[in-house]
């Protein structure tokens, strides 16, 4: 660690970098340019999400199953958390801006080449090119980080990964709505043409990054490796926000069974409602973060996984009430966001060198974190109902604090950091 720490000294001082040049530099990042970098995480990754609402529509038209439909929009999730492992940590050793602007370019083809598709080859090769097109979500994250200043660090990461949320969730109460008017296809021609004009802006305003390291790229894979059993805040980041999201994706794969069941009898346009909700969550991102910068994110990190503990918790017990969903829906979200905020300002603080890798490893983690609470919720629902689907979200969330208990103990022995 010693010796990987001397060399990163000698590359920061041969060298001039964003990081340096933006700690210096109290104008920090512009807020239109934070504005824009939360549109293209936003508009990204929600192209993966477009399918979900349609699955039922594109299997009848491809005279397909409902399963071979769903299985190919998995295969794009799939392929999104093997780009982010195997493509994001080039970001640390080449200039960011082209593979933004290849990975907003590459996601309009991928979207024709769904709309276009005409069985279940041609739609689940499209899917696996689009979840690998995302690559540019996390180094846009990692890119704003580098040039924000350090005392709007947190505001400026909580800010773009608002607009991440933001996507994911209104991806699909729109494609819902939009699918429904003009047909799936549609659907992914309109996102084509809205990332045809983002291409466009980032040309124009997308700014230049110096690359940190010299390495080649199996000493990149390797390094991650050694960054998650060389930074304990690096660990403990990756079990918070897997555990968080965890409970996030065993709660929204299974919601919209439980609102078609008695006493609730509600359709997919009530999800939607509920999903619409949950962008609240998205837009407080920002000023989490911003707390996060004047308090310390440690302190924000810790009422965050209480409120989302608590708000699985209430929902598991009185979930048969609209109301309670939907306060129980904007809580869970506001604190599953803030932990992921606060996780983001943490590790993008401790290796600006290594910003990339440090976010692959964290965002990998937390997708993988998604699938299984996924898994785990159809089985709970499954097997024990809504209520069963509530407490496995709520044993996760109590994974993670009391991991965090124990660190917090063992700390306050040693005098570590969190």
């Amino acid at each position: 660690m010693a010796d990987h720490q001397s060399e990163c000294a000698i590359e920061l001082e041969s060298s001039p970098t964003l990081d340096n040049i933006s700690s210096d530099n109290d104008a920090g990042i512009s807020f239109s340019l934070t504005v824009l970098l939360a549109a293209t995480v936003g508009m990204v990754v929600g192209n993966l999400y477009y399918a979900q609402p349609l699955l039922a529509v594109i299997a009848n038209d491809l005279g397909l199953t409902e399963a071979q439909v769903g299985s190919a929009a998995t295969l794009g999730l799939l392929a999104q958390a093997a780009g982010m492992l195997l493509l994001l940590p080039l970001g640390d050793v080449y200039d960011r801006r082209p593979f933004i602007l290849a990975s907003v370019g590459s996601s309009i083809l991928s979207l024709l080449a769904v709309s276009a598709s005409n069985g279940i080859v041609w739609l689940s090769v499209s899917c696996v090119l689009l979840g690998v097109s995302t690559i540019g979500t996390h180094m846009t994250i990692s890119l704003a980080a580098s040039l924000a200043h350090e005392r709007q660090r947190g505001f400026v990461v909580g800010t773009v990964f608002g607009g991440l949320l933001t996507g994911l969730l209104l991806s699909r109460a729109l494609s819902g709505v939009l699918g429904s008017i003009w047909g799936w296809r549609n659907v992914y021609y309109i996102a084509a043409t809205g990332l045809a004009i983002l291409l466009i802006l980032l040309w124009k305003k997308l700014p230049a990054s110096v690359p940190h390291s010299k390495m080649t790229y199996p000493q990149l894979l390797i390094s991650m490796a050694k960054l998650l059993r060389d930074e304990p805040i690096l660990r403990a980041s990756c079990v918070y926000g897997s555990a968080s999201f965890a409970g996030f994706g065993a709660f929204w794969v299974t919601l919209s069974f439980h609102l078609e069941q008695p006493p609730m009898e509600y359709g997919s346009d009530v999800a939607g409602l509920l999903g619409l909700l949950a962008i609240s969550g998205a837009l407080a991102a920002g000023p989490v973060g911003k707390l996060a910068d004047s308090m310390g994110a440690l302190y924000i990190l810790i009422p965050s996984l209480l409120l989302t503990f608590f708000s699985f918790l209430v929902m598991g017990l009185w979930g048969s009430s609209i109301w309670v969903l939907a306060v129980g829906v904007v809580l869970m979200d506001m604190g599953m966001q803030a932990v992921h905020v606060c996780n983001q300002s943490r590790i993008y603080s401790l290796l600006p060198e290594a910003r990339n890798r440090l976010g692959a490893v964290y965002v990998v983690t937390y997708f993988l974190g998604g699938s299984v609470g996924s898994a785990i919720g159809v089985w709970a629902w499954t097997s024990y109902g809504w209520p069963g689907v509530c407490y496995s979200a709520t044993a996760f969330l109590g994974i993670a604090l009391t991991y965090l208990a124990i660190r917090t103990l063992r700390n306050m022995q040693t005098g570590a950091a969190h």
